[in-house]
């Protein structure tokens, strides 16, 4: 299988960059010569001029036809001045129409999607209802129902739960396009869903009220982070999604050099050895000849699922209030342990993560006061929902989604097609292809198979990727050092 690529130095961001820069040369090349026709005029009123006007007028005559020609004949200096401008004018007004147009697709494809999500969500409990009680045990039974509703017959007896929801995890992992739509749809479903219970308990007044109440007062909207932030909210409710705890960093383990990653497939590898030890954080000094150092962070994926924060910040609680565009005690443990390892303003540093580690990357990178402490240049992730971060256009991303790994759909967007941004795209195949050891939504989402199609980055020849990978040299060569950091609390 291979890869696509989108954004980087290749991609239609760069290229109306590069229409922006053309109008710009031709509106200075437009002034220039602008300039140009008034030193040309000025010729036919020069005192010689008007002097010899009396001896010779004739070649006066001359004189000044040739001045009229050349400044405002037909391909005289004003004219090919006003060209050149309004090329410049009509460059502009490309680069503008197609981000107008792109960025009006989105909003629309967004509202649709929220749309749908808030209306499957709101059908949910009623459809509950309508269903009737199962009876199971028997070769089949018509189900207990309101007066007027169909029947709906089940053959509980044939039916395998185990088998049933392979098959449903297949069907997704075959659709990708069904796996992104329902990602897409998951915060204004919920939304939908809680409508619908409030107006089942409290009447219409009840389908505004609890859902305002459980959020804090940011449902219903139709913003990303806001939809997320209430559930951080609702959960707040019930003792979960607290991001509670102490900052406390100490030195883990000093290990050899080999354990450095020198290529793009070598990143996902390591990052898989951090995810595997709880609550850890990597970072790789590299010095070069002239003595300088460069630095590599590697931080994990997620390792905690349960919903209430533990000793390890690596969870779910992070999770949510990183993707409600809050900031986590995660980038604070993150920030302390280079602080530790002796990153000083000025240093590069190159910040990488999986999953979890990866949208903390694109977090602290979007950060104004973490960017003060520290000169990031490069963010590589794989599998992490980070369309919505504002990474700097100073800031290199790297960004590997695989088309059937559903974390990555989580922000219901598309990357940006930035010259600064790369995102490459690799589809996995369909479970018949066996591609994978399990074909599944869920080892779609694996480091190794990550570190697979880092490698297919690191042998591409696709010119933004040729570009990415000279742009950040610095983090994979030189002597290195490497240190892992615990994070989990003191």
């Amino acid at each position: 299988m291979s890869i696509s690529v989108s954004g980087g130095a290749g991609g239609m961001g760069a290229r109306l960059q590069d229409l922006r820069s053309e109008a710009g040369l031709l509106d200075a090349a437009g002034d220039d010569v602008r300039r140009w026709s008034g030193s040309v005029a000025a010729v036919a009123v020069h005192p010689d001029v008007t002097v010899a006007t009396l001896l010779c007028p004739g070649e006066v005559a001359a004189v000044a036809g040739s001045v009229a020609a050349a400044t405002i004949g037909a391909n005289g200096l004003l004219v090919v001045s006003t060209r050149l401008e309004g090329t410049a004018v009509v460059l502009r007004a490309s680069a503008t129409t197609y981000e107008f147009v792109d960025a009006t697709q989105r909003r629309v494809l967004e509202a649709l999607q929220s749309a749908a999500g808030f209306t499957l969500g709101a059908a949910l409990p009623f459809l509950a209802i309508g269903g009737g009680v199962v009876l199971l045990g028997g070769a089949g039974a018509v189900l207990a129902r309101p007066a007027g509703w169909p029947a709906l017959v089940i053959l509980a007896r044939d039916v395998d739960p185990a088998a049933l929801g392979r098959a449903g995890m297949d069907g997704l992992y075959d659709n990708p396009w069904l796996l992104e739509s329902l990602t897409r749809m998951a915060p204004s479903l919920v939304q939908g869903t809680t409508w619908s219970l409030g107006t089942l308990l409290g009447g219409p007044a009840g389908g505004l009220a609890l859902p305002f109440a459980l959020s804090g007062g940011a449902w219903p909207t139709g913003r990303y982070e806001d939809a997320v932030g209430g559930l951080v909210n609702a959960g707040g409710l019930f003792g979960v999604f607290q991001d509670t705890g102490a900052v406390g960093v100490t030195l883990s383990d000093r290990l050899d050099g080999s354990f450095a990653p020198r290529s793009v497939a070598e990143v996902f590898e390591q990052q898989g050895a951090v995810g595997s030890d709880e609550g850890k954080v990597q970072i790789v000094q590299l010095t070069s000849t002239d003595g300088s150092s460069s630095y590599v962070v590697q931080i994990p994926g997620t390792q905690e699922w349960a919903p209430t924060r533990g000793d390890n910040p690596v969870d779910l609680t992070t999770n949510v209030r990183l993707m409600a565009g809050r900031s986590t005690l995660m980038q604070q443990q993150v920030a302390e342990a280079m602080r530790q390892a002796g990153i000083h303003p000025g240093d590069p540093v190159m910040l990488t993560g999986h999953s979890q580690g990866g949208i903390t990357a694109a977090a602290l990178a979007s950060d104004p006061a973490f960017r003060q402490q520290f000169t990031v240049q490069s963010v590589v992730t794989g599998g992490s929902p980070i369309a919505r971060f504002d990474i700097p256009d100073s800031v290199s991303v790297l960004s590997l989604e695989h088309d059937q790994d559903a974390v990555p759909m989580l922000e219901g967007r598309e990357n940006p097609d930035r010259a600064n941004w790369v995102t490459v795209e690799r589809d996995l195949g369909t479970v018949r292809d066996g591609v994978l050891p399990q074909a599944s939504v869920g080892a779609a989402h694996g480091t190794g198979v990550y570190a697979e199609t880092g490698a297919m980055v690191d042998r591409s020849d696709d010119p933004s990727v040729r570009a990415w990978r000279e742009g950040v040299e610095q983090f994979f060569t030189g002597d290195a050092t490497v240190t892992r950091w615990d994070v989990t609390a003191p």
